[in-house]
């Protein structure tokens, strides 16, 4: 992919320099290719809305907390603090969340968050089965379909799962009978299939996690993605509103340092 200097310079509107003899001429093929790769069409927002009732995992994360600092009237402008866990919300899992040498957030290239989106439906099956996986064969079906999987592209997987945020206890969806959350996930053959036979820059889902909800504690895809350079994006949304393939996602990763993930903008061009 062209890195941002390139797409930067794609677009620009300044004036072309005089050619020097140290100032090589720009050939028209690299010229197109950079274009190419510029997010063009509608956006969609592919993000949930970030507030203290986000249903979270309160064995690890705290619910967010908003604090008014200043207000108008009495202060002559608006400020809040927010209080928030790195993994809440629509938010990236950089490598380092589960891999000490890997990448923390703020080092993740900005050309891999701009990336082609491919994204494979099971939400008929998750309808049926709550706690249901993405496969392999579910990854090779939407290739005899689509064609190949592009390279440098994230995979999302859409479960329908999005809208459930809107009914209370639907989304984490805990069932007080066996103790478990019940939400789809991806299966530790589809990771590795996806980092061993496809070269993609990042996998995302619709759901609380990359872990189907009968394993939280157990993150074995965690375990095969991360370590291999891969990000995960958690609590996609609106999936629907965007083709199979043919968009492109843009993650509006955070960049604090040492940052194994946290809150993320995610749009597509579509």
């Amino acid at each position: 992919m062209c890195g941002p200097e390139t797409m930067l310079g794609a677009a620009s509107s300044e004036p072309p320099q005089q050619q020097t003899s140290s100032t090589p001429a720009r050939q028209p093929e690299a010229a197109a290719t950079a274009a190419s790769y510029v997010p063009r069409g509608v956006v969609r927002d592919l993000t949930h809305v970030l507030g203290t009732d986000w249903p979270v995992f309160e064995l690890y994360v705290k619910p967010m907390e908003i604090t008014r600092l200043a207000n108008l009237a009495e202060h002559e402008y608006n400020a809040f603090q927010l209080t928030f866990n790195e993994h809440i919300g629509t938010h990236i899992d950089a490598p380092t969340h589960f891999d000490d040498d890997g990448l923390s957030v703020e080092r993740i290239p900005a050309e891999a968050l701009v990336a082609p989106l491919a994204v494979v439906r099971v939400g008929e099956r998750a309808a049926r089965n709550n706690v249901t996986e993405l496969t392999v064969d579910d990854l090779l079906r939407w290739e005899s379909r689509h064609g190949r999987i592009p390279d440098d592209a994230v995979l999302a997987v859409d479960n329908g799962w999005s809208d459930r945020i809107n009914t209370p206890g639907a989304f984490l969806n805990f069932e007080e009978k066996d103790g478990h959350y019940r939400f789809p996930g991806i299966s530790v053959a589809a990771a590795h299939f996806l980092v061993e036979e496809r070269s993609v820059v990042g996998v995302g889902i619709d759901t609380p996690s990359l872990e189907p909800g009968t394993r939280p504690a157990d993150p074995f895809t965690h375990r095969v993605l991360m370590p291999a350079g891969k990000y995960g994006i958690e609590n996609l949304a609106h999936l629907d509103t965007v083709p199979d393939i043919g968009a492109t996602v843009v993650v509006g990763a955070p960049k604090h340092a040492g940052g194994t993930g946290g809150p993320a903008r995610v749009l597509a061009f579509v």
